[in-house]
C-alpha cells in the first residue's frame, strides 16, 4: 500500500491535500516523539535510582506501570450515526486519504453492517477478525468473546496489496437471511431490511469486527470506531457501556438533506451527549454539503443556508455552533485522490481536521502528562527524601567525628552510650509501626472483604434470580437497582476503610517525623471519585434501558439480558480496578515510612560503628572522618545524578511545546 512505502517518516513528509499531515498525523508524529522521548528519559531516571541503591518494590512497580502506560497508550475516535450520513466516506476522507482508493466501504445505503474497530496490534498479522452474529443467542458479553479466538472468523490480508485489504475489509458489509424468530432471538426487531419472504428477514453477517491494519495512523496509536446505527448500538451494551464513553473524541454525524431526525436525536441524547461530558471530545459533522452545489446557487447564498442548518442543529442538539462542522467528505476524498487543493479546501474537511488533531490529540496528551506527572512526583518525592535523608545523616556523622578530635576516652565512651540510647529509642519507637501494620492489615482484609470477586458475583446471582422471574420492566429495574445499590455498598465501606487508613497513616508521618526528623511529608491520598463515577454512568445507562413499559416483550427482554450481562462483566471489571487501586494505594502510602525507618535504622548503625570503632582504638579517627568524607562524596554524586536525571524527565512532562525537537531527537537515539 502506497502508504506504507518507507513507513511512518515517508507518510509524514507526505502532502496529503497539504493540510491532513499537520493536523492529523503530523500531531500523532510530534506526540509520539515526545512519549519515545519520555519513555527514555524514564528508564534513565530508573537507571539512576538503582544506582542510588533505591529500587525497592513500589519503586519498580511504579516505574514499571509508567512505562506500560506510554506503551500502551491509545487515541481513540468513535463514528456515530444512523445509517446513510456518510459515515465511512468521512472516515475514508479523514484518515485513508493517501490509499488511492476507499479503504472503508462507502456506498448507498447500508455498509458498515456490525461496530468496526480499525487498529493495528504488532503482535498479530494484518487480519479483519469477524465476530459472527450468532453469538448474539447466547449470554456470553461481546468484553468475554474478545478472548476467546475460537469465536472469531479472521481473514488474512496483504497490507501491500489495496484490493486484497478492500476485499477482507468488505466483509463488514455482508449480511444473511434468517427467519424473523431466529432474528428477533438476536435482538433484530421489524425495523431491519427484510427479504422478499415476511417471514426472512435480513441481518448483518456479522456481530462485530477487528481490523488490524499497519497504516501509519493506526500505527502510532489511533483506533477508529465505525457504529453502524441506532439499533446496533442499541443491541450491543459494550458500545454503550464502554467503547462510546471511553473514546478520547465523538463525531456525530448527520446529513445536510435530512438534518436532524428523530432517529438522529434519540442517538445524540442516548448514546452521545450523555457518554460524554458537555462539548468534551464531541463534535457534530454535518454532511452532504455538495448537495447544496446544484448551480443554482452562487457562493454567498450557499454560505448563508450552510449556516442557516448549522444554527438550527445548533439549537436542537444544544451544542454551540462552533463544535458543528459542514463538510463533504466525498468531495474531500476525491480531492485527496486527485490532489487538488482547491476541492479540498471547498469541502471543508480541513476545518474538522483541524478541530480533531487539536483536540484528540491535545488532550490525550494532556491526560497522559498529568497521569505521568502526578505517578512521576510521587516517586521522586519519596527518592529525594530517602537520599536526602541519606545525605544529612553522612553529613550529621562527619561533625559528630570531628567533635571527637581533641576529645579523651571517657568523652567517646560517653558519645557512644548516647547513640546506644538513640538505637533503642528507635527500636520502641518500631513497636508503634509494627502495631500500625497490624492495623492496616485488618483494614486490608476488610476492604478485600468487600470488594472480593466472590462478592461481585454473589451480587449478580442474586440479581440474575429476580430477572429470570420477572417479565415485568419493574422487576427488571428493581434487580438491577438492587445490583447497583449493592455495589456502592460496597464502594462505601471500602472508602470507610480507606478514610481510616489516611487517618492513622496521617498520625503516624508526623509522629516519625517529629520524634526522629524523618522528612515524610504528607501522605497520599486516595480517591473514591472516578470509581462512584463508573457506577453513576451505569446507573444512567440502565435508566435509559429498562423503560417504561409495564409487561416487556420477548425482543426487549433479549436486550435487557444482555444488557445485563453486558453490566455484570463491566461491574466485575470495576471490583477488579478498585481492589488493585486500593492495593496500589497501601503499598504506596507504607512505601514512604518504611524506607525512610530503613535509612534511619542503617544511619544509626553506622553512627554506633564508628564511634566504637574509634573507642576501641580499631581505626584511627583521621581515617573514619575520611571513610565518611569519601562517602558523603559519593553520595552527593548519586543525589546530583539522580536529580539530574529527573530533571530532564520534569522537562519532557513540562515544556510540551517543544515536541517536534523530541520527535526528532528519539529518531536519532
Amino acid at each position: 500500500m502506497p502508504a506504507l512505502a518507507g513507513g511512518p517518516a515517508q507518510a509524514e513528509a507526505k502532502a496529503i491535500g497539504g493540510l491532513a499531515v499537520e493536523s492529523i498525523e503530523r500531531q500523532l508524529a510530534d506526540f509520539g516523539g515526545w512519549r519515545d522521548a519520555v519513555a527514555g528519559a524514564l528508564s534513565a531516571y530508573g537507571r539512576q535510582l538503582v544506582g542510588a541503591r533505591f529500587d525497592d518494590a513500589d519503586a519498580r512497580a511504579r516505574l514499571a506501570a509508567m512505562q506500560d502506560r506510554l506503551n500502551a497508550e491509545r487515541l481513540s475516535v468513535a463514528f456515530v450515526a444512523e445509517f446513510s450520513r456518510g459515515k465511512s466516506e468521512l472516515i475514508n476522507a479523514l484518515f485513508f486519504g493517501d490509499a488511492g482508493r476507499r479503504i472503508v466501504p462507502s456506498s448507498a445505503g447500508r455498509t458498515t453492517m456490525c461496530p468496526t474497530e480499525l487498529l493495528w496490534d504488532p503482535g498479530r498479522p494484518p487480519s479483519v477478525r469477524l465476530l459472527p452474529i450468532e453469538t448474539r443467542v447466547g449470554d456470553t458479553p461481546l468484553a468475554a468473546l474478545r478472548e476467546d479466538e475460537s469465536a472469531w472468523h479472521v481473514v488474512s490480508f496483504d497490507p501491500a496489496d489495496p484490493a486484497s485489504l478492500e476485499r477482507a475489509i468488505g466483509s463488514v458489509s455482508e449480511t444473511i437471511e434468517v427467519p424473523e424468530a431466529e432474528a428477533a432471538a438476536m435482538g433484530f426487531g421489524h425495523d431491519e431490511p427484510v427479504g422478499l419472504a415476511s417471514a426472512v428477514v435480513e441481518i448483518p453477517r456479522w456481530r462485530h469486527a477487528i481490523v488490524n491494519h499497519p497504516h501509519p495512523l493506526l500505527a502510532r496509536g489511533l483506533v477508529i470506531i465505525d457504529t453502524p446505527g441506532l439499533n446496533a448500538i442499541g443491541a450491543e451494551p459494550e458500545l454503550t457501556l464502554k467503547l462510546i464513553p471511553e473514546a478520547d473524541a465523538v463525531l456525530f454525524v448527520l446529513a445536510a438533506d435530512a438534518g436532524v431526525t428523530r432517529s438522529d436525536g434519540e442517538i445524540w441524547r442516548d448514546h452521545v451527549a450523555r457518554s460524554h461530558g458537555q462539548g468534551r471530545g464531541r463534535f457534530v459533522v454535518l454532511n452532504k454539503i455538495d448537495g447544496l452545489w446544484d448551480g443554482l446557487r452562487d457562493d454567498v447564498e450557499i454560505e448563508v443556508e450552510i449556516a442557516r442548518q448549522v444554527g438550527n442543529v445548533s439549537r436542537t442538539l444544544d451544542l454551540p455552533a462552533e463544535r458543528i462542522f459542514p463538510v463533504s467528505a466525498q468531495k474531500a476524498l476525491v480531492a485527496r485522490l486527485r490532489d487538488d487543493e482547491a476541492l479540498l479546501r471547498r469541502s471543508r474537511l480541513p476545518e474538522l481536521e483541524r478541530a480533531l488533531g487539536g483536540q484528540l490529540v491535545g488532550q490525550r496528551r494532556e491526560i497522559v502528562r498529568e497521569r505521568l506527572r502526578r505517578d512521576f512526583d510521587a516517586l521522586h518525592r519519596r527518592a529525594a527524601a530517602t537520599l536526602g535523608a541519606r545525605r544529612r545523616a553522612q553529613v550529621e556523622l562527619q561533625m559528630e567525628l570531628n567533635s571527637l578530635r581533641g576529645r579523651n576516652r571517657e568523652s567517646i565512651a560517653r558519645m557512644a552510650a548516647q547513640v546506644q540510647r538513640d538505637r533503642e529509642e528507635f527500636t520502641r519507637s518500631l513497636r508503634q509501626l509494627q502495631a500500625l501494620r497490624a492495623v492496616l492489615g485488618r483494614h486490608g482484609q476488610a476492604i478485600g472483604d468487600a470488594i472480593s470477586p466472590d462478592v461481585a458475583r454473589r451480587h449478580l446471582r442474586d440479581a440474575r434470580d429476580v430477572m429470570r422471574g420477572s417479565h415485568f420492566s419493574t422487576g427488571l429495574r428493581d434487580a438491577m437497582a438492587s445490583l447497583l445499590g449493592a455495589a456502592r455498598a460496597d464502594f462505601d465501606e471500602a472508602g470507610r476503610h480507606l478514610s481510616e487508613i489516611a487517618t492513622l497513616m496521617n498520625a503516624m508521618y508526623r509522629s516519625f517525623s517529629s520524634e526522629h526528623g524523618l522528612s515524610l511529608g504528607n501522605p497520599v491520598q486516595f480517591s473514591m471519585r472516578r470509581h462512584l463515577e463508573a457506577l453513576d454512568r451505569i446507573e444512567q445507562m440502565q435508566r435509559r434501558q429498562f423503560g417504561a413499559l409495564s409487561l416487556v416483550t420477548n425482543e426487549k427482554y433479549v436486550l435487557m439480558r444482555k444488557f445485563f450481562e453486558a453490566v455484570a462483566l463491566r461491574m466485575c471489571e470495576l471490583y477488579e480496578r478498585l481492589a488493585r487501586d486500593c492495593g496500589s494505594w497501601q503499598r504506596a502510602v507504607m512505601a514512604p515510612i518504611e524506607s525512610q525507618v530503613r535509612e534511619h535504622q542503617a544511619h544509626l548503625r553506622r553512627r554506633a560503628e564508628s564511634v566504637q570503632r574509634v573507642l576501641e582504638a580499631s581505626d584511627s579517627l583521621e581515617a573514619r572522618i575520611a571513610d565518611v568524607s569519601a562517602a558523603r562524596a559519593a553520595i552527593e554524586e548519586r543525589v546530583a545524578a539522580v536529580e539530574s536525571a529527573a530533571g530532564e524527565l520534569r522537562a519532557l512532562l513540562e515544556g510540551l511545546e517543544a515536541i517536534p525537537a523530541l520527535a526528532t531527537q528519539a529518531a536519532a537515539q
